[in-house]
């Protein structure tokens, strides 16, 4: 008993200075200031189609549907990027050629500049291209190109104009698979005894990003009275609407070549599903097609003599000249013949682009070099 009386006088004790609080508390007060933002926490799974938006993207962007492979059943980012891990993109380790000149097509930081219209600065830190050179997913909320418009390409010959490249979702690729400039440009014309064309450079070629201009069939030396054709591929309809993907991101199973990889070969055997495609090759493709790989390479081997046996290139395969010691070629449009071995050479497709025009290119300048 003595316990439970306790109990009501601390009971009734309670009410009464709650009364005397409340008849004390007086008007309310100003607002006082707003407190710091707090902490979202981990927003969980969100489930199937769900939106989680994260402070600084783009409203809309459903960050699971790509950063997470349980729901990524449109995108599949994580598969990509595993087949980019495999890619020359990934590994051909020239992200570090990052100066203002080369970062635009060596750094996704330069290619992205370049293609928001802004000044290219040098990238002393740089990663290879990758997701965000080609995409802008962050931006855009989904992974449309960049860029698809036709691309202007430098003539490295005397007398040609500057080739314009529109092959579909290709122009793309042909925003950075382009030649560079040539000095001095080799001239056709050049065919008297007395005509010399002076070599300064080590390097004296149009870089390593010729593939678009073979492709189109333009941008090689050609000699003033020979032939020269294209193949099949210049002018494919499923080639000039969907561009250098059609091939080199076709997709097969069991194969880890194709996507982004770009790859036509891997561990399982080469990749022509792409080139199998309606109006194109039929089944049994091989890269080598008819043997054409194989003719490429005979000619560009015995190309690649008689450019050594003129003491024009080295062993190493660079350009037999320098500053110090500079190469002259008399008559000048003889060094046609070499323009041309670094282009077919550098294409790195052995005719595979387009055979014909590949073909020509070599067997023309063999024919010249051999007549001299």
């Amino acid at each position: 008993m003595k316990r439970l009386s306790s109990l009501l006088r601390l009971l009734v004790a309670g009410i009464f200075l709650l009364g005397m609080f409340a008849a004390c508390e007086g008007p309310e007060g100003p607002i006082g200031p707003k407190g710091d933002k707090g902490d979202k926490g981990d927003p969980g799974d969100p489930g199937p189609g769900s939106v989680v938006n994260w402070e600084g993207f783009k409203e809309g962007i459903v960050c699971a549907q790509c950063h997470n492979p349980d729901y990524d059943t449109l995108y599949y980012v994580w598969g990509i990027r595993t087949q980019w891990l495999d890619s020359k993109h990934a590994n051909g380790g020239a992200y570090f050629e990052n100066s203002s000149s080369c970062g635009p097509c060596h750094t996704t930081e330069g290619f992205v500049q370049q293609s928001l219209g802004q000044t290219v600065t040098g990238q002393p830190i740089s990663s290879p291209i990758g997701c965000f050179a080609c995409h802008s997913p962050h931006s855009r909320a989904d992974f449309s190109l960049r860029t698809v418009e036709s691309v202007t390409m430098l003539a490295g010959v005397v007398g040609a104009a500057d080739p314009v490249f529109d092959y579909g979702n290709g122009n793309l690729c042909a925003s950075c698979h382009k030649p560079r400039s040539i000095n001095p440009k080799p001239d056709p014309t050049k065919t008297a005894v007395t005509d010399t064309i002076t070599i300064t450079s080590s390097r004296w070629y149009q870089h390593y990003g010729v593939q678009g201009l073979m492709l189109m069939g333009e941008n090689g030396f050609e000699f003033q009275g020979k032939n020269y054709t294209n193949s099949f591929h210049t002018n494919a309809q499923a080639i000039k609407d969907n561009g250098c993907g059609i091939c080199h991101m076709a997709l097969e199973e069991r194969n880890p070549a194709g996507g982004h990889t770009m790859k036509l070969e891997g561990d399982e055997g080469e990749l022509v599903a792409g080139c199998e495609t309606t109006g194109c090759h039929g089944s049994g493709m091989e890269l080598d097609y008819e043997g054409t790989q194989t003719e490429v390479h005979t000619l560009l081997d015995s190309l690649h003599t008689l450019l050594l046996d003129r003491n024009w290139i080295t062993a190493s395969g660079s350009v037999n000249a320098s500053t110090s010691n500079p190469l002259k070629i008399a008559p000048a449009y003889l060094a046609g013949a070499m323009y041309n071995f670094y282009f077919v050479e550098h294409d790195l497709s052995f005719g595979g682009h387009n055979f014909k025009y590949t073909r020509d290119l070599l067997e023309h300048s063999i024919e010249v070099l051999t007549a001299e």
